[in-house]
Formats: C-alpha cells, structure tokens, sequence
C-alpha cells in the first residue's frame, strides 16, 4: 500500500499535497508493521531455478586498540636510578644490610679488589678504542687506504728476555697476486737484536699451493739456561753441574747469534689438510753474557752439547687437518670459537759440522667447542715433541722445551727441556668487546728423558690470565699474566697468536 502511494503522492497538484502529508508517516509506519516478503533463499528452487549463493563477504579483523601514549620520563623520575656499572641487582629498598650481608661484602671486597686491578688493563684498553677508535687511527698512520702497504712499530714484552720495540714494513700485493713482503727489525734494552725478511708467492703459484722465503740474524745476550731435565730450581751447588747426568736446574746466562734461511712450502690438499715441506739451514754460536751470571759459572760446559757452535740443516714433513672456524654471524672471524686441528710432523736434522744427526717428530691438537654466544669457548690442547738423538748428540738447543709464552705459561722461557716434551692445555675464553676478548688457562707438562718414562707423576702446572686484541678479521696481539704451583710472576706480550703452530724451521 505504501509502494503504491509514493507515486500518486508525487503526481498531486500542489494545492492538494497538504491534505496528504500525513500519508508518508502512516505508510512507514505500515511498512514496518507489515511482514517482509519472503525473499528465496540460497540454494532453493524458485519456479524451477536454482537461486545462486552469494559470494563469502572477506571477514575484516577489528583493529587492534593501540593503547595512548605513555607519559615521557622526566630527569625526576631517574633521580634516584644507579648510573650505568653501578646497578646492584637488588630487588628490596636496599636501606639497610644485615650483618651477614655486611660480613659477605667485606670477605668479597678483597678478591674484588684484585679483579679489578687484574681487569683494569683490558677495561682501559677497551675505554680507550671505544672513545678514540684506536684501530682506525693506527690504520689511517701507519698504511695505506688499501691496507696493502705499511710501516709499523712493534713491541714486545718478556719477563726473560725484557722489553722489544722496532719497526716493520710490510707489503701484501707486491705483483697484483697477493704476494707478501716483509722486513723487521727489533733492539732491546739488553742489546737484543733481531733482523729478518721474508717472501710469501700469496697467489702466484695458484690457490692450493704457496712458497715462503724467510732470512733472519738474531743476536741475544742475555738468553737463560736451566740446565737439562725436570730438575727444581735452586740457587747454586759446590760443583759445577755436569747437565747431561743431574737434572738441576740453576739461572745462569750465556749469549747466542743466530743465522738462518729457510723455506717453506703449502699444498692444500683438500679443503681443509695441508701438506707442508720445510727446510732450513742455521748456524748458532754461543758464549758468555752480556751481563748476569755465566754459564761457565754453574754448570760444566763440557757436557753442553754444542756449546762450541752448531751448524746444521734441518728437513721436515708436516700433515696438518685445520677445521678451526667461527661460528657466530656477529662474532670476529679472527677469534676461533669451533673446530679442531690436527698435525703431525717428523724432520731430519743433518749437522754440517761433525756432529751426529738425528730425527724430530711430533703432534699438536686442539679442540674449540662453543657454549654460549659472545662467543664463549673452551680450549683444549694437547702437544708432544721429541727426538731421536742421545743426550750428548743433540745440541742443547734443539731438545725440545717447556716454558714461556707458548708452552707450560706461568714458567720462565726455556726452562725445561729434555728428549722429550709433553704439554696440555685447557681455557676458557670470552669476548670483552668487538676488540677484546680474555682467556683464563691452567697449562700442565713435563719433559723426560726418554719416550718410556712418560707419566703424569711431578707434571709442572700453571695457570693465569690472558687478554687478546683483534681486529674483526685478523689478530693484533695477546698479552698474558702468569704463575705457577711453583711460585713466580711473569708477564709476556707477543704478536704471535698462542695457539698457532710454531714453524719448527724458524725456531726461536
């Protein structure tokens, strides 16, 4: 009735339009009251058609209630806050300690006390590459923007052997193949010198094959002797000491010159094993220190072998399997944080004076294993070395030794040797910053005179802490504090990563 008004309504002459505008509210009125008409529904059959059903309307999710913005905090609110390094951790009000809490913090104030002083290096260290981006600064003096050529400085730090510092040049492209020139130099405040040049092909031969070339004269005034064996120290005995038959071991200097060539070549075998071929031929000769009390002063030099002077030539195989990787994204690629390595090795020393030759051989392992992000890593290491040659036909130094920054840390330089050395390792390193990680060890070994006797009774033991620099891709060097189960302090800063392998070659 309503749909049929609508019409009429609009088709009135306007004079009659009042009387019906009433008309539109009724017929609303009676449009809601009215039932709907009955539309078909999806899916019904209406005069034989099947009527379609509707597409799925998309359902919208409700938008997320974003909540009002927070007030900004005021320097009020953080009035009472502890600055950044001081946060307690506590989660009372803290106004007041209890005498057991007062008791721990002063038992605990003495340890932390030496903490700090211990870490108080590496934190300056660290401070200062943070503020004044060291690194950088020493790249922009010291090479060019390719970093292919430079001249730098070095210094080193040795409780036996003192303070280094010098000068090097390096270039890493002489011919466009990655080919490495290097010249050093060092003097030290005990007349210590140390020369060399060496050559590496980089490229030039090919990817798994490279040559080095390496020349060097040292001259060292001042080096240590403790006689031969496992002996204890002591300070002196009526009679000089024959050292080939007491193992006693008293500090007493002699001066070594030493001159060597030496080459070495690398096949990568497959990806990870190596197959090394060394050779080099060195002269030594010795005599009486500088400064500090002589050889000649405590041991008979008559059962020093070599003592005269010592010329030789010295060949050697080495299989070297080399998996040592970082893992972490983010993580140094110099720091190692995974993998092992392997090495075996076995050389012939052929002396060119009139003295016997003999053999050397040994191993090296090592074990990385991750445990936590930073990255965390224990460091396992285990080494041996020996030779085939009696006591009194390999020189004194050729036996191989324990002692110093590389090999049973916590001891002085060289201070054990024998026919043969045994030595393990355990650390635990973590990372301090980009620049910076620390390592605590505990290093345990012995020498023995012959490969039968080899036993864990009287194993020498120390133990420190180290702190490395690095760069994200290379390393810059370590520093470490040390002592042992037997007493002493002994400081060593190198420029050598403690856990390469010394090419035996270019011996120290």
């Amino acid at each position: 009735m309503a749909l049929a008004l609508q019409p009429q309504l609009r088709n009135m002459p306007v004079s009659r339009r009042p009387l019906v505008r009433a008309v539109p509210p009724i017929a609303a009125a009676l449009l809601l009251a009215a039932p709907a008409a009955a539309e078909p529904r999806p899916g019904e059959s209406v005069a034989g058609v099947v009527q379609p059903r509707p597409p799925a309307e998309p359902v919208v999710p409700a938008p997320a209630r974003v909540p009002a913005p927070e007030r900004e905090l005021t320097a009020a609110d953080v009035a009472a806050a502890p600055i950044p390094g001081y946060e307690s951790g506590r989660v009372d009000r803290g106004e007041t300690d209890s005498g057991w809490r007062s008791l721990g913090r002063s038992l605990l104030y003495v340890p932390k006390l030496a903490i700090d002083v211990v870490l108080s290096p590496g934190r300056a260290a660290i401070w200062a590459q943070d503020r004044y981006h060291l690194s950088d600064q020493y790249d922009r003096i010291f090479y060019n923007d390719a970093k292919t050529i430079g001249i730098y400085p070095n210094l080193s730090v040795d409780s036996a052997l003192g303070v280094s510092a010098g000068a090097g040049f390096v270039h890493r492209d002489l011919f466009g193949a990655h080919e490495h020139l290097g010249l050093e130099f060092s003097l030290s405040n005990r007349y210590r010198q140390i020369y060399s040049a060496n050559f590496a092909t980089g490229n030039r031969l090919g990817d798994r094959f490279s040559l080095q070339l390496d020349a060097g004269y040292e001259r060292r005034p001042h080096d240590t002797f403790y006689g031969i064996g496992n002996g204890d120290r002591v300070s002196a005995t009526p009679a000089p000491v024959n050292p080939l038959l007491e193992p006693t071991a008293i500090e007493s200097h002699y001066r070594q010159d030493r001159a060597r060539v030496s080459i070495i070549s690398d096949l990568r075998a497959s990806r990870r094993l190596h197959v090394r071929v060394s050779g080099a031929i060195s002269e030594l000769t010795f005599g009486a220190p500088d400064e500090g009390d002589p050889v000649a002063a405590h041991y008979d030099t008559a059962g020093i072998v070599g003592w005269n002077g010592v010329r030789y030539g010295y060949g050697e195989l080495e299989l070297r399997w080399d998996n040592r990787h970082s893992t972490g994204t983010f993580e140094p690629s110099a720091v190692h944080s995974a993998g092992e390595l392997a090495s075996v090795f076995g050389g012939r020393m052929h002396r060119l004076d009139d003295g016997p030759d003999f053999w050397r051989y040994g191993l090296d392992l090592q074990k990385f294993v991750r445990i936590a992000e930073g990255p965390r890593v224990i460091v396992a290491h285990l080494h041996g070395e020996g030779v085939t040659g009696a006591r009194d036909e390999v020189p004194f130094t050729e036996l191989p030794h324990l002692g110093g920054p590389t090999w049973l840390r916590g001891y002085a330089l060289d201070q054990f040797r024998d026919r043969v050395a045994a030595f393990g390792s355990i650390a635990y390193a973590w990372d301090l910053s980009q620049w910076f990680s620390a390592n605590l060890f505990v290093d345990v070994g012995r020498v023995y005179p012959e490969l039968s006797d080899l036993s864990v009774r009287a194993l020498r033991m120390g133990y420190g802490l180290g702190i490395e620099a690095h760069r994200v891709e290379s390393f810059l060097f370590e520093g470490s504090i040390g002592s042992s189960i037997d007493g002493g302090l002994f400081l060593n800063l190198s420029f050598n990563p403690v856990y390469d392998l010394d090419d035996r070659v270019r011996r120290r």
